[in-house]
């Protein structure tokens, strides 16, 4: 399968550039970058950068012949402003707006709709009584724009089983017409199993659940809107829609309902892919069913978009020879989902309604970006502790994995990831399905002050130094809590540090950040996922993943808070991780999934398309390095690769003679 991978890269690189030409002449754009614009785009109250002028036309194109189209940025691009821009292009009347996004954006949201579209108001949805002061008869007089939290949307009212019992006999009896209640196998359903699901009745189809009026009295905006508000809203925008993407989730189902109740639908994203090709499954078929339905793709059809569009892994296990006379089957096939994504969904599923932009693309003022992965020595006690636990969790593994049992390796891969930044107060780790210890983590003084946090220090150090406020990321902020510890040891040393939790309602946090920098604070320590999308951190040019978890989405969306439109300084990210462990091999390993994830939005690469297609998920990959022996790519070589394109594509702006322009990424050791 390699060779013929790279027999392919080797064809492509010697006659790329005819069939690029070959493309251009039969693929004809609906809008070509540098033609006129509409004239209602130069009227608005701030003028769009041309390469944001050019995709708002391109996506008002496109909706003039689809119901929807995907605007895909990197982060910082301007998508807001390119979403609220489409609506007021594409219509010469008065319009509504439904914008659904995450709570902590409804405020920027509503700022950028009344600094950018000229006369337009805008209303943040936050309880039914907003909706159901609307008039569903009235024309608007002017653009509307009305903002809803996804959260807000989601989120009804709380249910109880709807039956009654008799007193004489056993079981539940439909409210409706009174027959007794039996599941498929004709047993009457019990109280536990009426509680379990919303169901309906067999014979009559009543509903055997009921709203519990004793708890939380709500309904779900969404529902609402779809049920009473059908066409009340000429666009819908999803913001973030990547964090829509699942099936049988209250998001997922927002999404579906609102797409099917507006007229035209405009999903804004950064990261489209995480990875894996059902990231894009419901995402396509509920922004766009009839292009799916032509290809006899039904909502229930996700196994078979994976067999077409994605890796699957079928392992079959043989009984041994001792089952031949017993009448069980003697072999059993289980199929798993694996990394990865085929070239030709491009064509049929994205190609008519996606527009790609790139921070590259916009503006002239970018400062450097340039990424870093530090890496630290382990050093005495701490080393010995965790190469003796490192042992007994790969034994444990790899007697798992013999009886066909993967069971334990969530519990490997998080024990070793965190264990160095907190070698002290651990539980037991235990197999998570029959409690049996497998293993007890040694316990190390916490007085002490180990490698990497003393590594940390002197990086917080060095950047304040120089006037650069910085933000930590740590991954582990809940049973395996650092980030008290850090701020702690930076207190200790003079640096004014805050915690970002996540009890500070997501409304609060772009305030709340605000309000730090005001009070003097230099360091602010958070997990990545409370300020992964929408938030900006211009006054942090230097982020820091003290601690990176799996998540292509959360990694890529958190590392660009700071470089963005508006940075004036030059943006420094660094990755620590402690040499030879988990920590390092995670890092490697993110690295080529970023490489993936960046080849399905048109930044292609040879290493990109091998990594795209291998089918390896991050889980069996780790677990394989130590199990296995499995060789992977430095992590020096994929940061510098992929650090090595932003250069190239970032256009460098003249700096002073003292500083030097954004360099190649490297990898510092630190002993």
């Amino acid at each position: 399968m390699l060779e013929e991978v790279q027999d392919v890269a080797s064809y492509l690189r010697a006659f790329g550039p005819a069939l690029a030409a070959r493309i251009q002449e039969e693929a004809k754009p609906l809008f070509v970058p540098g033609s006129a614009w509409d004239p209602k785009l130069h009227s608005l109250l701030r003028t769009p950068f041309p390469a944001q002028g050019d995709v708002v036309m391109a996506v008002a194109e496109a909706l003039q012949r689809q119901r929807s189209a995907i605007v895909v940025g990197e982060m910082g691009s301007g998508k807001s402003l390119i979403g609220s821009c489409v609506p007021y292009v594409f219509h010469d009347r008065p319009f509504r707006v439904l914008v659904m996004c995450p709570g902590h954006l409804v405020g920027k949201w509503r700022r950028e709709v009344l600094e950018t579209v000229p006369g337009a108001q805008a209303r943040i949805l936050r309880s039914l009584g907003d909706l159901l002061g609307l008039d569903p008869h009235a024309r608007p007089a002017a653009p509307e724009y009305f903002i809803l939290s996804k959260e807000r949307a989601k989120l009804g009212y709380a249910w109880r089983p709807a039956a009654w019992t008799r007193r004489a006999r056993e079981g539940f009896y439909c409210s409706d017409c009174g027959s007794l209640l039996l599941d498929k196998d004709g047993v009457p359903l019990t109280e536990d199993a009426l509680r379990r699901n919303r169901s309906v009745c067999p014979e009559c189809k009543a509903p055997l659940w009921s709203a519990d009026n004793r708890r939380m009295r709500r309904f779900a905006l969404a529902d609402y809107i779809k049920k009473r508000m059908k066409g009340y809203f000429d666009f819908f925008i999803a913001d973030e829609v990547h964090m829509l993407k699942g099936g049988a989730t209250a998001q997922g189902n927002c999404l579906g309902a609102l797409a099917s109740a507006c007229g035209k639908t405009i999903a804004l994203t950064g990261t489209l892919l995480g990875g894996y090709a059902d990231d894009l499954f419901y995402v396509c078929f509920r922004l766009s069913p009839q292009s799916m339905r032509e290809e006899d793709l039904g909502y229930g059809s996700l196994t078979q978009w994976m067999s077409r569009y994605g890796v699957l892994e079928r392992v079959t296990r043989t009984r041994p020879e001792d089952n031949l006379r017993s009448r069980g089957k003697r072999s059993s096939t289980l199929v798993r989902r694996k990394p990865g994504v085929s070239p030709a969904v491009f064509p049929r599923h994205l190609l008519e309604k996606c527009a790609f932009l790139h921070l590259s693309d916009i503006s002239l003022d970018l400062p450097p970006i340039a990424e870093e992965v530090v890496e630290v020595g382990m050093e005495g006690d701490l080393e010995a502790a965790y190469r003796d636990l490192e042992e007994r969790l790969v034994a444990a593994v790899r007697e798992a994995l013999a009886r066909g049992s993967r069971a334990l390796l969530g519990t490997y891969l998080n024990a070793l990831l965190s264990y160095p930044d907190r070698p002290f107060g651990n539980e037991l780790l235990r197999d998570p399905k029959t409690e049996q210890i497998i293993a007890i983590p040694p316990e190390l003084s916490p007085e002490e002050i180990y490698p990497k946090e003393e590594a940390l220090l002197r990086l917080i150090e060095e950047e304040l130094s120089e006037h650069r406020r910085v933000f930590v990321y740590c991954q582990y902020t809940a049973t395996k809590d650092v980030t008290e510890r850090l701020k702690g040891l930076l207190e200790e040393r003079g640096v004014r540090a805050a915690i970002l939790r996540a009890s500070v309602e997501p409304e609060r946090r772009e305030e709340w950040l605000h309000s730090k920098v005001e009070e003097g604070i230099q360091v602010i320590i958070a997990n990545p996922r409370l300020v992964e999308t929408g938030l900006d951190l211009l006054d942090f040019p230097t982020l820091v993943f003290h601690q990176t978890g799996y998540s292509v989405f959360t990694l890529r969306q958190a590392s660009r808070r700071s470089w963005r439109i508006g940075q004036g300084q030059p943006v420094k990210i660094f990755y620590l991780c402690y040499r030879g462990t988990m920590q390092e091999r995670a890092l490697q390993l993110m690295g080529s999934k970023m490489e993936a994830s960046l080849a399905i939005e048109g930044r292609f690469s040879d290493e990109g398309l091998l990594s795209l297609i291998q089918g390896e998920d991050m889980a069996t990959l780790l677990a394989k390095t130590l199990a296995e022996g499995l060789q992977v790519e430095a992590a020096e070589h994929v940061w510098r690769k992929l650090n090595e394109a932003n250069r190239k594509q970032a256009p460098q702006p003249a700096l002073p003679k003292a500083e030097a322009p954004s360099a190649p990424a490297r990898v510092v050791h630190v002993d």
